[in-house]
């Protein structure tokens, strides 16, 4: 018999020997929380074990008859190796915040006022937990825990607190290209480096510099309601005529596959293009996307493909603020270049 044939029969015969389990069962019972429909949603970090445990536990609810999902390809978060703090803060930090995100922004939108997402911190590896716990505070979720051997079960309630990103907006540069890593000589005498190194935010280990846990989501709590990107004088006017425009530009720079699987290369521009729509982005790649071009209308889209690409665009870094139902395009507290 298998690890996870092993594993299964182990669950299956009493499921209380799983924390995760027995929160899924618990939460469906808290009263502040009843929902008509639970599903429970893992995350593990980068290991076999993980995911066989992972395997086995959606096995054993599904035969219960709840729902429990798990994506290998998604929910193994790639890097997260505790036992390896390199991997862990350059590569398996960011994708774990980046996972939660796209949960609770677009899988599961989520209330503050009637909340649709608990997250649970008994489980896992504890370097883990601050940052599970973290995020919980950024999106306003509350935290369940299992009290040690007690079947109760412990939640705590959103803060009404914010964190002050001002230093993300006034160092943006040198938190962008640290964000997964590079060399310590390369950044060694910059001052703004020197100063986030200073104030706790960056690591080194050997010859490699990298935001830390710290550093990472304080550049997370930035970018979740504000995009940087270089924009021209024309297309940020355009943005600014245009919530929909506005609303394309935003999912366009803060995901990069997104942006990545979505751009073709047009008559020698780079065309991002998300589907059945009249809106088109032209731009350059930079440490931050560079637009030059935004377009809500077809007709001036196809005009502006037919002229050729020049080389001496002028932009300005500029933030581009999530409001609800509308986008600002706003100044950094760093002005950062003009090119």
């Amino acid at each position: 018999m298998g690890a996870y044939q092993r594993l299964l029969a182990h669950l299956a015969d009493d499921i209380e020997r799983s924390v995760e389990m027995t929160l899924f069962f618990g939460a469906k019972k808290l009263p502040n929380y009843h929902k008509d429909h639970v599903e429970h949603h893992l995350l593990v970090p980068d290991s076999d074990e993980a995911v066989i445990a992972a395997k086995a536990i959606q096995e054993v609810t599904r035969r219960a008859g709840h729902a429990c999902i798990f994506n290998e390809e998604q929910d193994r978060i790639r890097g997260l190796d505790p036992y390896d703090s390199t991997k862990f803060v350059r590569h398996g930090l960011p994708s774990l915040l980046e996972r939660i995100r796209k949960i609770v922004e677009f899988e599961f939108p989520n209330d503050p006022n009637d909340p649709t997402v608990l997250v649970n911190v008994t489980s896992g590896y504890k370097a883990i937990t601050p940052y599970t716990s973290a995020m919980a505070f950024l999106y306003r979720l509350p935290l369940i825990y299992k009290y040690e051997r007690s079947p109760a079960i412990l939640v705590m309630r959103p803060l009404p607190v914010e964190l002050d990103t001002r230093i993300v907006e006034a160092c943006y540069e040198t938190f962008a290209q640290l964000r997964h890593g590079a060399s310590v000589a390369e950044w060694q005498d910059s001052e703004e480096y020197r100063k986030l190194l200073r104030l706790g935010y960056i690591d080194e280990v050997d010859d490699v510099c990298a935001l830390n846990g710290t550093g990472s989501l304080l550049l997370f709590a930035f970018e979740r309601d504000a995009v940087v990107v270089d924009i021209t004088q024309e297309a940020k006017e355009a943005v600014m005529n245009s919530v929909e425009l506005g609303d394309r530009i935003f999912k366009f720079a803060r995901d990069h596959q997104l942006r990545s699987n979505k751009t073709e290369l047009k008559s020698d521009h780079m065309v991002f293009d998300d589907g059945n729509n009249p809106y088109r982005i032209f731009y350059e790649n930079g440490t931050v996307p560079r637009i030059y071009g935004a377009y809500a209308n077809h007709d001036v889209y196809e005009r502006q493909l037919r002229k050729p690409k020049t080389n001496h665009y002028v932009y300005e870094r500029v933030k581009i603020v999530r409001r609800r139902d509308a986008y600002a395009v706003e100044q950094l507290l760093s002005p950062g270049r003009t090119v």
